[in-house]
């Protein structure tokens, strides 16, 4: 994913130069990233046990300033079968379904272009939470929560014909919260902990 991400910040900068001139003047912005779908927010030890399934808006509110939402469905992960994952310390096929809510506010560094065009800093702040189920047994469960919270630096390409590419990184941290029942059949000692957060990631849509 990261070398995905870097090809695309590669992509950015070509693209730049053709697209600083815009033909008119964009105000929102509607993007995904489909990749998500192999590894989503929640993980077991290095399994992704949730693919993410997201929708980001954007909303300029000054000439150099934006706020972004998004919106994702956290379902099964497209990057592992986890039926096969049932030996050793890894867990059983599992049924998962969850939501990840999450908010930015940037701030556009470069003068000579509007909102939500170029440079960026600012917060962001992302909350998931799923339901991880035995695919056997639906009793068998636990849930997993995660908080993020980061100050990303990006930037965001839009060509005059309104395609848009966001490419960022940061830092920050993330707090895990796992539940598990005392018999359940998942046996892994993740605990609850707060750890640094490293942010690298791109997506992409249509500006308007």
């Amino acid at each position: 994913m990261k070398r995905i991400a870097v090809i695309a910040l590669m992509l950015v900068f070509v693209l730049g130069q053709s697209g600083k001139a815009q033909d008119k003047e964009f105000r929102f912005t509607l993007k995904t990233n489909p990749l998500a779908a192999m590894g989503g927010p929640i993980w077991v030890l290095f399994i992704p046990v949730t693919g993410e399934y997201k929708v980001m808006f954007e909303a300029r509110t000054t000439k150099h300033q934006s706020i972004e939402t998004g919106l994702s469905f956290l379902g099964p992960s497209l990057f592992l079968n986890l039926d096969e994952l049932s030996e050793g310390d890894t867990i059983d096929g599992v049924n998962t379904h969850g939501f990840r809510a999450q908010v930015m506010y940037k701030f556009f560094l470069t003068r000579d272009q509007l909102a939500p065009e170029g440079f960026y800093v600012g917060p962001h702040i992302s909350y998931a939470k799923a339901r991880i189920a035995n695919r056997d047994n639906s009793d068998d469960e636990f849930t997993a929560a995660k908080l993020n919270a980061n100050v990303l630096f990006g930037y965001q390409l839009i060509t005059p014909g309104g395609f848009t590419l966001n490419v960022y990184t940061g830092l920050g941290f993330k707090l895990r919260d796992y539940d598990l029942p005392e018999d359940s059949s998942f046996d892994f000692d993740y605990g609850n902990r707060v750890t640094p957060n490293v942010a690298f990631g791109f997506t992409f849509g249509f500006a308007f």
